[in-house]
């Protein structure tokens, strides 16, 4: 390979990594609002099935029921973002918000 070639090989290799970088971090971003803007839609009252329904709408989210020693609650998260925000929703006996905060 001349030298002009293995030059635009390294240009090219590094005009690819800084494209893949920035879709990363838009997808990271997208990911991130979701847990987020989802999360405050999660006030005192509101019925599980709705907290369900509205965690299902999300792209890039999953979600798990967990039992723990004050009641049921359902963490909300993506690994888009490697877990760094995940949406707490405590629920009371009567399958109602109790509270939802982001982590």
């Amino acid at each position: 390979m001349s030298r002009h070639r293995k030059r635009l090989a390294k240009i090219i290799a590094a005009v690819a990594l800084g494209v893949a970088v920035v879709v990363g971090a838009v997808y990271w971003n997208e990911a991130r609002k979701e847990v987020v803007f989802l999360c405050g839609n999660f006030g005192p009252g509101v019925a599980e099935a709705s907290v369900r329904r509205q965690l299902d709408t999300g792209h890039f989210l999953r979600y798990r029921t967990e039992d723990g020693p004050e009641g049921r609650r359902i963490v909300a998260d993506s690994p888009l973002t490697l877990g760094l925000y995940r949406c707490v929703v405590d629920l009371e006996a009567d399958g109602t918000v109790r509270a939802a905060r982001v982590e």
